[in-house]
């Protein structure tokens, strides 16, 4: 094997790493934006499952605002309605408590 030969060797060994190195920069590239895209799908589903958390959250709250203003209401309009002002008072009690 003369200088020549060895030479064209290198060359030869050099030029695949090069192609294979480009390949798999392109295959990078083409694949990357999927996993980004991936990654974001995952955190918009976290969010919107935090989301739909809240909003459950306050329409309970809401819900029981609601009951507290109505029997407030009826309350003021008979004059009698201490029991149900009882419950009511009850069951915001629990809700608060539980939200701390």
């Amino acid at each position: 094997m003369d200088v020549m030969d060895i030479i064209q060797t290198i060359l030869a060994i050099c030029g695949g790493i090069s192609v294979v190195g480009g390949a798999a920069a392109i295959i990078k590239k083409w694949i990357a934006p999927a996993v980004k895209l991936n990654d974001r799908v995952k955190v918009l589903e976290e969010h919107d499952k935090n989301d739909f958390q809240a909003i459950n959250d306050i329409k309970e709250r809401d819900g029981l605002i609601m009951e507290a203003l109505i029997n407030m209401l009826n309350s003021q309009i008979s004059g009698n309605n201490i029991d149900q002002l009882k419950k009511t008072r009850d069951k915001l009690i629990s809700y608060l408590s539980q939200q701390q």
